[in-house]
């Protein structure tokens, strides 16, 4: 056992939900490594200075969430290409002065998936959102090789210019994109339907009517921690349902791994997360 103690943390605002903690303790317990993670919350007016602060007190590498993922990719010295292409960071680490990014939210949603049994290659999919959630995910659901995807978003400039900034990723590996308005998806020839939306969360409201819902689908809602009601309608129709807990435990998982250079087991910490670790 290694006695001298590592600090990370998970920063956002509001961060109090977060199960990140739980997770990479979970993952730390596997290989009897000595670490401190904790949840920070950080006011966003000052979040670049309490970056540089904590990187003072040592600690060795920080997971961003909401509403940080694009101000912690503007601070970094040195991203992945990844990273760069989602203009989006997770994952930082402190290393002999520098800050280095990535983003391991897209790692975490094709694995879940995968866990899942949910087959993304020669798929038609549907991504419901043009933010950051979304946008995030695009690299490494791109590169899982479905048939095609639809992004359905309220407004539908902001689709076109998320659609034009992956059309040459996407049309190198064979995926078509496509766009349309969220009033007018139809819910119809999806195999799976992700919900990248903050709607939820805003509201309460679901991306879609209740009417729009297929029982062949397959639904998966970013959101994690709380039954949405694209989840409920999605029960409700019969059909498979997933929220973002084991994108979570993924992309924590692929932080880890950046950090320690080991590949935790993700089914114990999903185990230990439904026991309320």
């Amino acid at each position: 056992m290694n006695n001298h103690i590592k600090k990370y943390a998970v920063v956002g605002h509001p961060i109090h939900h977060s199960k990140s903690p739980a997770i990479h303790q979970c993952f730390a317990d596997e290989f009897g490594l000595s670490i401190r993670y904790e949840k920070i919350d950080i006011n966003p007016e000052h979040f670049v200075d309490k970056i540089h602060a904590l990187r003072n007190q040592n600690y060795l590498g920080l997971n961003i969430t909401l509403p940080f993922k694009a101000d912690a990719f503007a601070m970094c010295d040195e991203v992945t290409a990844t990273s760069r292409m989602t203009g989006s960071v997770n994952t930082l680490t402190f290393i002999d002065g520098k800050i280095y990014g990535d983003t391991t939210d897209g790692i975490g949603i094709v694995r879940d998936l995968d866990a899942k049994h949910i087959v993304i290659k020669d798929s038609h999919l549907a991504i419901l959102g043009a933010g950051g959630a979304s946008n995030g995910v695009m690299f490494d659901v791109i590169n899982a090789g479905p048939k095609s995807i639809t992004l359905a978003n309220r407004t539908k400039t902001k689709a076109d210019e998320m659609v034009n900034k992956w059309h040459s990723f996407a049309k190198g590996n064979g995926v078509e994109l496509r766009v349309i308005e969220l009033h007018a998806f139809n819910g119809q020839g999806y195999d799976l339907v992700i919900n990248g939306t903050s709607s939820a969360l805003l509201d309460g409201s679901s991306p879609i009517a209740d009417h729009l819902f297929q029982s062949e689908t397959v639904y998966y809602d970013m959101t994690y921690g709380v039954e949405t009601r694209f989840i409920l309608n999605a029960k409700h129709k019969g059909a498979q349902y997933f929220d973002g807990l084991g994108m979570l435990i993924g992309q924590a998982a692929a932080s880890f791994t950046i950090w320690h250079k080991l590949q935790p087991n993700l089914h114990l910490a999903a185990k230990a997360l439904e026991v309320g670790l």
